[in-house]
């Protein structure tokens, strides 16, 4: 019995002894697999982010269609509430169901306040009254029913061009302000 109990002492003493054998293989066995990245730890659910192609989006009023507006891609913004537009074809249609057809290079839609910004090469016709609006920034508001162009504008039709600092628009009223620097031309027009 006296030498069983003391051989028994000997097996701490062959692991401590033996340890650098076969401490790597078991480490190396033990380690865990596929790593840990910190920064998925840190990581903020992104919420609705998404991108999508050939977009439509239709507005209402009291039951009548008031705008009809079309992207090639959209996405989202800096919040979820925003879309990002690239090649944006909009209709707007007045109380008659007349159109007046704007495009633009680039939009921001904002789906709460449901303000549509449109920037780069904005080309506004007005199909009825066959005029063009020229301009480079114009916000179209759907519940107050107004365009807003608060950059240099540029409107055309078959006998006047007006070059102004800004256009103020009511669609409802069919009123327009032209404000800042305003230049007309009027072509074919006689003197009495």
């Amino acid at each position: 019995m006296r030498i069983h109990r003391n051989t028994i002492w000997l097996i701490p003493l062959i692991f401590f002894v033996t340890f650098p054998l076969w401490s790597i293989p078991v480490g190396d066995f033990l380690t865990p697999r596929g790593g840990f990245d910190p920064a998925l730890k840190e990581r903020k659910p992104a919420g609705r982010t998404f991108n999508l192609d050939t977009v439509k989006i239709l507005q209402n009023q009291n039951g009548k269609k008031t705008a009809l507006i079309r992207a090639k891609q959209a996405r989202t913004g800096e919040t979820p509430d925003t879309l990002i537009m690239e090649s944006v074809d909009a209709d707007l249609f007045d109380e008659d169901g007349n159109i007046t057809n704007i495009v633009a290079r680039t939009g921001e839609y904002d789906t709460i306040t449901k303000i549509l910004t449109l920037i780069d090469d904005v080309v506004v016709n007005k199909q009825q009254d066959k005029q063009f609006l020229y301009t480079d920034l114009l916000h179209y508001n759907s519940d107050q029913r107004t365009i807003n162009c608060p950059s240099q504008t540029r409107l055309e039709g078959e006998e006047v061009t007006i070059d102004g600092g800004s256009l103020d628009y009511d669609i409802k009223t069919r009123s327009y302000v032209i404000g800042k620097r305003v230049k007309t031309v009027l072509r074919g027009f006689v003197e009495p």
